[in-house]
């Protein structure tokens, strides 16, 4: 046993500063070890200053042992040297069972601070490799694309899969494993071209094959996955020859190609010779090591670290840095940590570089991604939001509820069929709360269920504290991503999310207000339909932007809908970070990131 562990077992046994009288028979039957070696631990820990052992000599004859050390520095030193072995599951147990404490989370950042960013290294052949190294406070639990729910699992997938068409950094839809292709008059008939001599990781080359297998395989799913609307247009799925693909949809669908863009969408390789890489199954790890065809290639993926190494073959061209060392760490975030410390960035610094000075300059970058958190009421359900005028009350209630500080958003971000963030602590306070009484909608207080995911419970607990001062009586409720998307939303009266406006905001805001209509008395609903079909019959993308801003602003009217907030996501980086560019969600893409050395730098500065 380790002296660090010895030392915590010693502290959970007799406590801080607090002397105890006991003998070296006793200390050796705690620490399950001979009476030599008792006194050896002994001695150590004197010397280290951790222990004050006052002996008394005589077989029998009680000692004086104080613990002078707090058990929480103990375990930080201890998680260190863990990390710095890289005995993650070590490291992990120190810090979940000291999460609160404030000593062991600056050990942690101090010791990230180190590791992130970029590092050199020889190879096996004395060649340079480039290693950037990211410090993830999230646990990747999937990584295929059927089963992500969070958008730090879709930026990892995003690097690993391609589809067949990607967005461009203004937006636009551009080519990927399809060259090109054709839409019929009619817009129902997609045809897809696809390139030639495209491999996946393990050396199969890409066929059309592939490509029905991945949209029969999102077809039959049961998962209520992200866009499921659009995909559900799918009528059939040919592979005309091996290089191309031909979709039928039941009806024109102007979100289709769009759809085509996201991580939903993203090829994975068919049974046969991929097949014993794959789970057909529901377990929701998928893939293990997922194969694709993108400019990463999972060589590593367990508990706490995700190993990208750079795929040589890749069609558009290898990535500047040979690998991206991704490591998870959830468990230092505990639910134990207090409302100031519980929502975190998922990236501690994406590209920071240890090398540089303390003090070098960090520059603010907008993806031009924003934001929004929202609260929307369930009127499906039977009960006191069906009323007009207690919604009315509710938004009075709800003006001014949260003040918008405009920093940059450092959630935790998650990817539901609400598309949802959790979006960073906002400030409540009383002022500029209505006058109206409660007492001019009902005479008792008027009970309400609150739905959201634990990520936002904080927020929903605010929001309830609000209401209640309002004259609601406010019960939280909060379910895993899965029942979220399923019974919950619709057995509660408010609804808590939050909504990405990225490059597929278009989309975002369709998916949004589909799945929102499930929850709506159905004269709402049914007018939301009509607007949504008209969206996706027009190939005018202005058009359709004019009808989602017409359903936001009949939600708003009819006080079904409320917008809480809006914050922009920033990325900060260093001077010497080159090639930043951002994918469609507003994460930076890794395939065009690379370092000068310090030396070619230097000859800049």
């Amino acid at each position: 046993m380790k002296l660090h562990q010895q030392y915590l077992l010693l502290h959970r046994h007799y406590g801080h500063h607090t002397e105890h009288e006991l003998t070296l028979a006793d200390l050796a039957e705690l620490l399950n070890c001979t009476h030599r070696n008792t006194l050896t631990i002994v001695k150590k820990m004197v010397a280290h200053d951790w222990i004050r052992w006052v002996s008394q000599r005589g077989r029998g004859r009680r000692s004086s042992l104080t613990l002078l050390v707090p058990a929480d520095q103990i375990a930080a030193e201890y998680m260190m040297q863990a990390m710095n072995r890289r005995e993650l599951q070590e490291a992990a147990e120190q810090v979940s069972a000291f999460s609160s404490s404030t000593i062991m989370q600056d050990h942690l950042n101090q010791w990230l601070l180190g590791y992130s960013g970029h590092h050199t290294e020889a190879g096996t052949n004395n060649e340079q490799i480039d290693t950037l190294r990211l410090p993830l406070r999230q646990q990747l639990h999937a990584l295929d694309p059927l089963f992500i729910n969070l958008l730090a699992e879709s930026f990892v997938t995003s690097h690993v899969f391609d589809g067949l068409v990607q967005r461009g950094e203004q937006g636009e839809i551009l080519p990927c494993l399809a060259h090109t292709w054709d839409v019929s008059a009619d817009r129902k008939t997609w045809i897809f071209y696809l390139r030639k001599g495209i491999t996946f990781h393990d050396g199969q080359l890409l066929t059309a094959y592939d490509i029905v297998h991945t949209f029969e395989r999102l077809q039959s799913t049961d998962r209520r996955t992200l866009y499921r609307d659009v995909s559900k247009q799918i009528l059939s799925i040919e592979a005309v020859d091996s290089l191309t693909v031909c979709f039928q949809l039941k009806n024109p669908h102007e979100l289709f190609l769009s759809f085509l863009t996201t991580s939903r969408a993203a090829i994975v390789p068919s049974p046969g010779t991929n097949e014993h890489k794959m789970k057909h199954s529901s377990d929701v790890h998928g893939m293990q090591k997922p194969v694709g065809t993108g400019p990463f290639k999972v060589t590593a993926w367990d508990d706490h670290l995700c190993r990208l190494e750079a795929f040589s073959s890749y069609f558009q061209g290898r990535a500047h840095m040979d690998r991206v060392d991704i490591l998870q760490i959830p468990w230092s975030a505990s639910a134990k940590m207090d409302d100031s410390q519980d929502i975190e960035t998922p990236f501690f610094h994406l590209v920071h570089n240890p090398s540089s000075s303390a003090g070098a300059d960090w520059t603010q970058i907008s993806a031009g991604v924003m934001v929004h958190k929202l609260l929307t009421c369930n009127t499906q359900k039977t009960g006191p939001l069906n009323d007009p005028e207690v919604r009315a009350h509710l938004q009075s209630c709800l003006a001014g509820m949260y003040r918008d500080d405009g920093h940059a958003d450092d959630s935790e971000v998650v990817e539901t069929d609400f598309s949802a963030v959790n979006t960073k602590k906002v400030q409540v306070y009383s002022e500029g709360f209505s006058d109206i009484s409660i007492s001019s909608v009902s005479s008792s207080p008027i009970s309400l269920h609150i739905a959201t995911i634990p990520q936002y419970r904080r927020d929903a607990k605010n929001l309830a504290s609000i209401l209640e001062q309002c004259g609601f009586s406010c019960t939280v409720r909060t379910a895993t991503m899965e029942q979220f998307k399923g019974n919950l939303r619709l057995e509660s009266d408010l609804i808590l999310f939050s909504l990405i406006r990225d490059r597929d905001e278009e989309l975002r805001r369709y998916d949004l207000y589909s799945t929102l209509s499930e929850h709506l008395e159905d004269s709402a609903r049914i007018t939301i339909h009509e607007i949504l079909q008209t969206i996706v019959a027009s190939p005018i993308a202005a058009d359709r932007t004019s009808e989602l801003d017409r359903i936001e602003q009949f939600l708003v009217d009819q006080n079904l809908l409320f917008h809480l907030s809006e914050k922009p996501v920033e990325t900060a980086y260093l001077p010497s970070v080159r090639g930043l560019s951002f994918n469609s969600q507003g994460w930076v893409n890794l395939r065009h990131i690379w370092f000068p050395s310090d030396v070619r730098a230097s000859q800049f500065d």
